[in-house]
């Protein structure tokens, strides 16, 4: 099973997961806000807001934010690929994202990354208007928030303004906003930032087997890459910290040379792309700053 299927189905099954809370009332939440009992995680983006909105910090939202930490620490920004309803959104109305969509490394560079910019709005907005202004467009509690009001309406005949609101906003984004992900989500950037903390479950590739390591004319892998990773060129590429774990590289592989090893290997062999040379260059550039 290619990782693209196993992806469609982790996203359908988070939103089956808010429907079994909706069907039995275990009180598990939405992938914006969930939990089990007294332990809580919420989206950390939403926590910002929801911080800056109130002035006060309480000890749930702190706690939910360091899950929230933990987990990118783990997995990077697997979310963007396994859970974000947008990339499954987009596969089920076949809007796919052109090769030109693709961001450069010049502009997934601190103030030259567009979403950085979005972020940064979204804060001062937020502490403007008192109010987490962004949640009202954010794809993801929109997407949530209109399977909510289908279930509710099929459950309670409960037909609300929301149903024809909610689905407008979301065209509007993947339809016409088709770059949102790479240029314009704010949440995308946050995860991104505290992605750089992730050193586990990153594409490596394995030298022996690499046709481009064995001086073949290859770079599928650097093609595929919806965040314009190249795997074999580090200093020109966007940094690991952007990967979303989507697999596309290794699927695209003709050689099946590249994996997602919990730890990258330390070996010689297994150096030339995702470990040594990356993390040099990574290494390199917060020196820099």
């Amino acid at each position: 099973m290619k990782l693209k299927t196993k992806r469609t189905i982790a996203a359908v099954g988070l939103l089956g997961l808010v429907g079994v809370g909706l069907a039995v009332h275990t009180g598990t939440g939405t992938p914006s806000a969930w939990g089990i009992g007294d332990i809580a995680a919420i989206c950390p983006l939403g926590a910002v807001e929801a911080a800056i909105a109130s002035r006060t910090i309480v000890p749930p939202l702190l706690t939910g934010l360091v899950i929230v930490a933990v987990l990118v620490a783990l997995a990077g920004r697997a979310f963007c690929a396994w859970g974000c309803p947008v990339p499954l959104l987009r596969r089920v109305f076949g809007i796919k994202e052109r090769k030109a969509d693709k961001p450069t490394p010049a502009e997934r560079d601190g103030a030259n990354d567009s979403r950085n910019w979005v972020l940064g709005a979204t804060v001062l907005t937020t502490a403007a208007f008192g109010f987490p202004v962004f949640c009202l467009i954010c794809p993801v509690g929109l997407s949530v928030a209109t399977f909510i009001a289908l279930w509710r309406l099929l459950q309670f005949s409960e037909a609300t303004l929301s149903l024809v609101v909610f689905p407008v906003i979301l065209v509007a984004e993947i339809v016409l906003l088709r770059k949102w992900c790479h240029r314009f989500c704010p949440l995308g950037a946050l995860l991104g930032l505290m992605a750089r903390l992730n050193r586990t479950f990153r594409p490596t590739v394995a030298a022996e087997s690499c046709l481009h390591c064995s001086g073949a004319s290859c770079s599928r892998c650097a093609d595929v890459c919806p965040e314009g990773i190249d795997l074999h060129h580090p200093e020109a590429s966007v940094s690991l910290a952007e990967c979303t774990k989507c697999g596309e590289c290794r699927d695209a592989c003709p050689a099946h040379a590249i994996s997602f090893p919990l730890l990258a290997r330390t070996e010689k062999a297994g150096l030339p792309v995702a470990s040594a040379a990356q993390e040099a260059d990574e290494d390199a550039v917060g020196a820099e700053g």
